[in-house]
């Protein structure tokens, strides 16, 4: 009689979310050596468990029931403005929660791969390997640091996954800064003029490679054979300001873009949420895993999934 062999259990958080739900969709596209279990609380998915990350009770008791090997851990607030009007809150989840998850999976000796953001730097000295000194310029960025320094401490088999702007495909296009350009674009309000800033340089990478990198990088953990560092980043090389992606956006959607005023020097002098300038970040050490750090290029991306050209 054939032994049944048990599959390892991964964990995500915010699997409701844009990076979570792909994340999980990777895990099980890639054969059946995973269980994938995804939590969620803003919204509801029959393949979601419901979870309060604020609720430790509750947070420790399904963790132990369902015993991952890995927690992914992309539950965040990443708005910047809402960061910023909201301190308590995104403290509460990007740095106590963290530091709770941390603590648990440490007690379980659970692998914890935090999720994290090119935000985390100030912009000035790009590209940035995982080692450069981080120094965060808003409350969103400066959060999401803190959250890495809490896992790095209470968990010594952390691992800080840094991204940049992600997009994809999304329930609604709020879901990303890059998707929400799509209506800007087309103007449905018929504004005259929208500032569209061509200052800050911003890398888009599609949600579908973050989470096949996940998914090969848990597998490397898995395996632990491979010395894997605490800090790794991970990004698509094209870059774009928001004018520019506006720009595309009009020549694929076959609509005019004179309403977007382009603003080429920005003034962060006083303003709720300083964003960085540059913040590439280098996938060498990836590369040096072995990791296909590979990406969809984002013009054909588009192409298939905006409307065809209205001219």
């Amino acid at each position: 009689m054939a032994t049944e062999t048990r599959h390892p259990t991964v964990m995500v958080t915010g699997a409701t979310g844009l990076l979570g739900r792909e994340i999980v969709k990777k895990f099980e596209d890639y054969g059946s050596n995973w269980n994938v279990i995804g939590t969620g609380f803003s919204r509801s998915s029959p393949q979601t468990h419901f979870l309060d990350l604020t609720d430790t009770a509750q947070v420790a008791q399904f963790i132990r029931t369902t015993g991952p090997a890995i927690l992914i851990h992309s539950a965040a607030e990443r708005r910047p403005d809402v960061a910023a009007s909201n301190p308590d809150q995104v403290i509460k989840l990007n740095v106590l929660v963290t530091k709770f998850l941390a603590e648990l999976t440490a007690e379980m000796d659970i692998s914890f791969i935090y999720v994290s953001t090119d935000y985390v730097f100030d912009g000035t000295s790009p590209p940035y390997e995982p080692d450069d000194e981080p120094n965060p310029t808003n409350l969103y960025g400066i959060t999401k640091r803190k959250g890495e320094l809490e896992a790095l401490k209470h968990n010594k088999k952390s691992l800080i996954f840094r991204v940049p702007v992600l997009y994809g495909e999304v329930e609604k296009m709020s879901e990303s800064a890059i998707n929400i350009l799509v209506e800007i674009t087309l103007n449905a309000n018929q504004a005259t003029e929208v500032e569209m800033d061509n200052w800050q340089i911003r890398y888009p990478t599609n949600t579908e490679d973050i989470g096949r990198v996940l998914k090969d990088l848990s597998d490397l953990i898995l395996n632990a054979k491979t010395k894997i560092p605490s800090i790794l980043h991970f990004s698509a090389s094209q870059k774009y300001t928001k004018y520019e992606i506006c720009q595309l956006f009009g020549e694929l959607l076959g609509v005019p873009t004179t309403h977007l005023k382009k603003i080429d020097i920005v003034n962060n002098t006083g303003s709720k949420v300083n964003r960085p300038h540059d913040c590439c970040l280098s996938n060498k050490r990836l590369m040096e895993l072995g990791i296909d750090v590979s990406t969809v290029d984002f013009v054909a991306w588009w192409r298939k999934r905006l409307l065809p050209p209205r001219r």
